[in-house]
């Protein structure tokens, strides 16, 4: 599932993506540079529609290894056991973690981040959390602290740590020791597989069938967003979730639509019709 996943891209290749883009914008009239970001991100403009979706002749897509790096993150994933997260344990409530989780897909739309530092950040934050357990007051600080991590990582030109911060009353020596004392934590392992990028190797193990591939990207990508903000699935494995976001949206779509290729999966099972999270994900598909 390339398409909801922008690869990287090296060499001449980010040039020619970079000189694409800037001719693009130059012809566009009604262009206009991101007033809380600065710079424009012309190789996100270069990458990425308007829907977050990437483009199909984006270089780097790496389906070659697909398959092998497909087995290698099961293998990873299955040594680290089964996942541990207490909310109960800290200060913080699911009510509090799924607002702030909400304020930040809105920064990462208003500085039209790709949806890679937004998942990357959530996961940070959620790691942070049982480490740190904060103050409820102190959540802001952490969630942008992770922004901004999660940014400098991901982003070819990440947003200015004062643009970050212009609507808030967070110092920017605040963010500086929090970061500090989050990579501390972690140990600098601040790079996870989380569900977007289950979501990815699993969507082109499945393969997809092109006339209805936009519209089950979408509804994928609304689920896994929706899969952020509720804590229900803090305990269940990332390519599980991955997993049963596929389930969903083929009994919401039908199977005649969808095609996904179930026995492609070497690792995995075609989750049933009784699990617990697809009956989560299909009910949130029939209220949107």
């Amino acid at each position: 599932m390339h398409e909801n996943v922008g690869p990287r891209i090296f060499g001449k290749n980010l040039d020619n993506q970079a000189e694409k883009a800037s001719k693009n914008l130059k012809s566009k009239k009604d262009t206009k540079l991101d007033e809380l970001g600065g710079k424009e991100n012309l190789i996100n403009d270069a990458i990425w529609t308007k829907e977050g979706l990437s483009k199909l002749d984006s270089p780097q897509l790496v389906s070659l290894y697909q398959q092998e790096i497909y087995e290698f993150l099961y293998e990873k994933e299955k040594s680290m056991g089964e996942p541990n997260f207490q909310m109960a344990s800290t200060k913080i409530n699911d009510t509090v973690r799924a607002t702030t989780v909400r304020y930040i897909v809105k920064l990462v739309r208003c500085f039209n981040l790709k949806p890679e530092t937004l998942f990357q950040t959530v996961d940070l934050m959620d790691q942070t959390i049982p480490l740190l357990n904060p103050e409820i007051g102190e959540l802001e600080l952490v969630s942008l602290t992770c922004l901004f991590i999660a940014s400098k990582y991901e982003e070819i030109y990440p947003p200015p740590l004062a643009a970050l911060l212009r609507a808030t009353d967070i110092k920017t020596k605040d963010v500086i020791e929090m970061e500090k004392e989050i990579l501390n934590k972690l140990n600098f392992n601040v790079i996870s597989d989380n569900t977007l990028v289950w979501l990815q190797l699993i969507g082109e193990m499945l393969g997809y069938n092109c006339k209805y591939s936009d519209q089950i990207k979408q509804r994928c990508m609304s689920l896994a967003e929706t899969s952020l903000t509720s804590s229900l699935f803090l305990n269940h494995k990332k390519s599980a979730i991955a997993l049963n976001i596929f389930m969903a949206v083929e009994i919401n779509l039908g199977c005649q639509k969808t095609q996904f290729k179930w026995e492609r999966l070497t690792q995995h099972q075609k989750p049933s019709n009784e699990s617990k999270t697809l009956k989560l994900l299909t009910y949130i598909l029939k209220i949107k």
